[in-house]
């Protein structure tokens, strides 16, 4: 109100209001995101593998149910990353081997890695969803963790 008192023109409100919310960001932490998308791109694909080659229907099922956790969370995490940061390539996003051999060693991997990524998330008031998508994350691998142990993954 007291802008167009001042008289400014309704487009340059608009600029105005712009330019206020514009922030730059280093190529550093669009890295922090990239890099871990990409983990979670090799992530999807080891989960797929240790489902197709579970011991048990058990293991094979709760493997499946934790790809549709990974693949969630790692949309999210990337449209959350587009809102903040802008939009990435078609090129950006490859994935990065997991060569865990069994159910157990790969969520323990993937809880590692999440919580190095969460010590590297800014932390800056954008940033807040993104960092409480990451403990959701964590909390529902260690979730799976717990199943995992009561499965033969062998």
């Amino acid at each position: 109100m007291k802008l167009i008192c001042l008289g400014l023109k309704t487009e340059n409100i608009i600029t105005i209001m712009y330019k206020f919310k514009q922030k730059t960001y280093s190529e550093g932490d669009k890295r922090v995101f990239i890099d871990f998308i990409c983990k979670l791109e090799g992530y999807k694909t080891r989960c797929k593998n240790l489902h197709w080659a579970a011991p048990k229907k058990n293991i094979h099922v709760y493997l499946d149910e934790f790809l549709d956790v990974i693949s969630d969370y790692q949309d999210g995490l990337a449209e959350g990353y587009m809102g903040i940061l802008g939009k990435m390539g078609p090129l950006d996003i490859n994935g990065i081997g997991c060569n865990a051999s069994n159910a157990m060693i790969f969520i323990e991997e993937v809880i590692e890695e999440t919580k190095k990524f969460y010590g590297l998330i800014p932390e800056g008031t954008e940033f807040k969803g993104i960092t409480s998508e990451a403990e959701t994350f964590i909390q529902n691998c260690q979730k799976y963790h717990y199943l995992f142990g009561l499965c033969e993954v062998q």
